[in-house]
């Protein structure tokens, strides 16, 4: 509830913020923003200025809630939906399209990231995270409803355009937050996604034991993004257009927007990323690789789509894009996106540790569920505790790197956990058919990259020139991150396909035929393997009880050493960070209670909008 006194303190931030506007981050740039443009209340102030009863007042408590529940219902739309993708197509298809319903996720999210925060950057942020709820809560509708796997897909295109949104939770909370807080209050953001992040394996499993099975996850998602677009409506006032253009209208803005560099970016980062995504073979994303088929080829990497697509998409995104953005020939017209971003070492390395964290984040959900089912004899429920492990540890690492970031600095602990995950995670190669060694290995692994993780990503906003283009630069670092994740994905789902393709009949096809199996029957006995196919003797002509465990067993070997190909490939990315954390800055103390925006009270928006500078 709001108050009279309320009202008052606003007047008299608008007083202070006049006296009190400190040109944020490590370069002491003059911002590119006009800050006579914008309203007082519209500008960053020290938190001494703000009234302690803003941090309990409804609009701020309200905002918060909306940005934990956007980010829950955000990962939810991947991680609900992945472990149990192969039943959702026993029930849909089958069909060869599966794979894409993962895909298309991480492709929408990629490609908006990076939109959504130089236009709410521009026009405000209010309306934007609104529609990206509700496009999420119609993406799940449809997902919940859908009877084919195409409308599954069209459904998970919906949910990653909300992604885009909902998973920028990390600089919408640092903008209203002191910056000596921001990683507790991120930290706070990972606890909200408990039931759809680290235990979404185990939700996803739970649901399947029920009459509406995977559509519950659908439905779920469906009233977690709800209750945040209401969150978002009633509580969210960040500064309108009005505040933070008072002397531009939104049709000059809008004539001088930078749509050509628009065009080249998501362009080409789209048509990039499909030509890796359909380049070698891409698993289907789920808990238990016995219920599906093992494998989708897409195309040859010699393939012309995917050379077509790999070449001009990275034509067009990393020599046409950035020679537009340095020759841009209009005066008028400012880069789509700032070119100092992409020289300011410490951002750059922050982006990219990100990237490094989320593509073990999202590689190990595709692998490890498939170890889990692959290499260890586990019933139903308790697979689906295990294959959520390398995520729980993971999120349970990101919301532990905000304390270690308050309290020890985030440079010495990005430096620490990303020199422990990396070395870690590797050595899960010794041993993969020990379970409680390689789980713990895992587990330890993705806990620390974790951490390094969410503190790299609170620390890519500190070192900007202004601390207003917090949306864009954070949508660059989304971007950055969602890229690496799909790098990672295809890397990952190719090494698995290929060594399999090499230790299952190095190690399956002496043993079965050295046990009795005729040559002829070898493919159907590794169908059947895969799961593909019956394990029986009509459908597997001479085999017997056993030939089958003998081939088991020889499965399991083979199913190992792939296993462990990558691990050591998991090092690649671990390796890069444990370069990268170096070049990551050390914080500036002295701007540790500056606060870069403000929620007010919707009362007072037009007062606001109107006060003179």
């Amino acid at each position: 509830m709001e108050t009279s006194t309320d009202t008052k303190l606003t007047s008299e931030h608008l007083e202070t913020a006049e006296r009190d506007h400190p040109d944020v981050g490590i370069q002491n740039e003059k911002p590119l923003d006009d800050d006579e443009d914008r309203a007082p209340e519209a500008r960053g102030r020290e938190a001494a200025t703000i009234d302690k009863s803003y941090r309990l007042s409804a609009r701020f408590l309200g905002s918060m809630a909306a940005i934990g529940l956007g980010f829950c219902g955000g990962t939810g739309g991947y991680a609900l939906i992945a472990p149990v993708l192969g039943e959702i197509n026993n029930d849909l298809g089958p069909s060869p399209n599966v794979t894409w319903v993962g895909i298309v996720y991480v492709l929408s999210e990629a490609v908006f990231f990076a939109l959504v925060g130089k236009l709410s950057d521009i026009f405000g942020r209010r309306w934007f995270f609104i529609i990206g709820s509700l496009i999420g809560v119609v993406g799940s509708i449809v997902g919940a409803t859908a009877q084919n796997i195409n409308t599954l897909i069209g459904s998970e295109v919906l949910i990653g355009i909300s992604a885009a949104f909902q998973i920028s939770f990390f600089w919408v909370i640092s903008e209203i937050v002191p910056m000596r807080w921001r990683y507790l209050a991120n930290s706070y953001a990972y606890m909200i996604t408990i039931p759809t992040n680290p235990l979404a394996a185990k939700i996803a499993f739970t649901f399947q034991k029920t009459l509406i099975k995977w559509r519950g996850s659908f439905w779920f998602i469906t009233g977690v993004n709800a209750l945040s677009a209401i969150c978002w409506y009633l509580f969210y006032h960040p500064p309108t257009f009005k505040m933070l253009h008072r002397k531009k209208l939104a049709k000059d803005l809008l004539l001088h927007f930078d749509w050509v560099g628009l065009l080249l970016y998501t362009g080409g980062l789209l048509i990039f990323l499909l030509g890796l995504n359909w380049g070698g073979a891409l698993y289907v994303l789920v808990g238990t690789i016995k219920r599906v088929a093992a494998n989708s080829t897409r195309y040859p990497w010699t393939d012309g789509h995917v050379i077509g697509c790999l070449v001009a998409g990275g034509v067009i995104l990393f020599i046409c894009f950035p020679a537009w953005e340095l020759l841009l020939p209009f005066k008028n017209v400012e880069p789509f996106l700032p070119l100092y971003l992409f020289t300011n070492v410490s951002y750059q390395a922050c982006c990219w540790l990100t990237g490094i964290g989320a593509g073990c984040y999202y590689g190990f959900s595709l692998v490890w569920p498939q170890a889990v089912a692959s290499l260890y004899t586990l019933s139903y429920d308790r697979q689906g505790t295990l294959a959520g492990l390398a995520a729980m540890g993971f999120v349970f690492g990101q919301m532990f790197g905000g304390i270690m970031g308050t309290v020890i600095g985030p440079r010495t602990s990005i430096i620490s956990t990303m020199w422990i995950a990396a070395p870690v995670l590797m050595a899960a190669a010794a041993d993969p058919l020990n379970m409680k060694l390689t789980m713990g290995l895992i587990i330890t692994g993705a806990f620390f990259i974790g951490a390094s993780e969410a503190q790299a990503a609170v620390s890519s906003t500190f070192s900007l020139r202004t601390q207003e283009e917090l949306g864009t630069a954070g949508g660059l670092a989304g971007a950055i991150r969602s890229f690496v994740s799909v790098v990672a994905v295809a890397i990952y789902s190719t090494v698995l396909t290929n060594r399999r393709g090499q230790t299952i009949p190095r190690y399956v096809t002496p043993a079965v035929e050295e046990a009795g199996l005729p040559a002829s029957s070898v493919p159907a006995l590794l169908s059947g393997l895969a799961g593909q196919g019956a394990l029986s003797a009509s459908s597997v002509p001479g085999l017997t009880a056993a030939i089958n465990a003998t081939a088991v067993e020889a499965y399991r070997h083979a199913n190992a050493e792939a296993y462990k190909t990558i691990f050591f490939t998991s090092f690649a990315f671990g390796g890069a960070g444990m370069i990268l954390v170096w070049f990551v800055s050390s914080n500036d103390k002295s701007k540790e209670n500056y606060v870069a925006g403000h929620v007010h009270d919707p009362r007072q928006a037009k007062a606001l909008e109107a006060a003179e500078s």
